[in-house]
């Protein structure tokens, strides 16, 4: 069977050393043929090289994985990333269905994802996804999600979250009004979304099935059923159970 070539790359010479050897007992398909410590390094390896797998560290002194990625005007080779315990970040990889290991790694956990690779290799299958889409959908220097990517046949539209007026879920589909007043549609649940939202704190969620963006609020109601009126014309009742809360949000704001 042929090698399925891979090169190592991380800041810490420790952390290169032990994915080098796990990668050595775990399953023998695979192949170290290169390694790096510093993007600059990383790029003339992988470019070199031409590797089919990159173990690849997201954060590092010099930058991070995804500005390593972004030099590359095609990315033909599988990526694994490898990420310290961050709650948010694990939550991403998850949300763009990306092959990651966590630190300290788990033997067995990273054998399952070495057999993924391989299955995929073997098949041809196409890549987890388009890497250089999901990279746009993040802002490189907080690595946080900045933009949501909305699958629309063929195309990819990316929606500046700081440009959504209201975000609505009915009916097993999301609603996504930008400030341009055009209206986007996912079949994603609301709550996928509520992790990305929640590093957006002028997005606000207002009820189970909702969330508005404050800076485009027009007015609200103080009465006993509050109201919020959106400069876009879309009127939103808040709960009861919610009204102190989100009236607190628009007086800070």
């Amino acid at each position: 069977m042929m090698k399925i070539s891979s090169v190592v790359i991380d800041d810490e010479q420790s952390n290169r050393a032990l994915i080098i050897k796990l990668v050595a007992q775990l399953d023998s398909c695979f192949e170290i043929i290169g390694e790096a410590a510093d993007l600059d390094e990383a790029y003339e390896v992988i470019t070199e090289k031409k590797p089919h797998v990159v173990f690849l560290d997201i954060k590092m002194p010099s930058g991070n994985g995804f500005d390593l990625l972004e030099r590359f005007e095609n990315i033909d080779f599988e990526v694994v990333f490898i990420s310290g315990f961050d709650s948010y970040a694990l939550k991403a990889f998850e949300f763009n269905a990306l092959d990651y290991v966590v630190k300290p790694i788990n033997s067995e956990k990273f054998s399952k994802t070495l057999e993924r690779i391989k299955t995929r290799l073997h098949e041809r299958a196409p890549k987890q996804q388009d890497l250089k889409s999901i990279i746009k959908s993040y802002d490189l220097q907080q690595l946080v999600i900045s933009k949501i990517s909305i699958h629309n046949g063929n195309n990819v539209f990316f929606l500046n979250i700081e440009e959504i007026v209201w975000i609505k879920s009915e009916s097993k589909c999301t609603t996504f009004k930008t400030s341009s007043d055009d209206k986007y549609f996912s079949s994603k649940e609301l709550a996928d979304f509520s992790f990305i939202l929640a590093d957006h704190p002028y997005m606000v969620k207002v009820s189970k099935n909702t969330y508005i963006n404050l800076n485009f609020v027009q007015f609200y109601s103080k009465g006993q059923n509050c109201l919020i009126t959106m400069k876009d014309g879309m009127v939103i009742e808040v709960p009861r159970r919610k009204k102190s809360e989100i009236l607190g949000l628009m007086q800070k704001d």
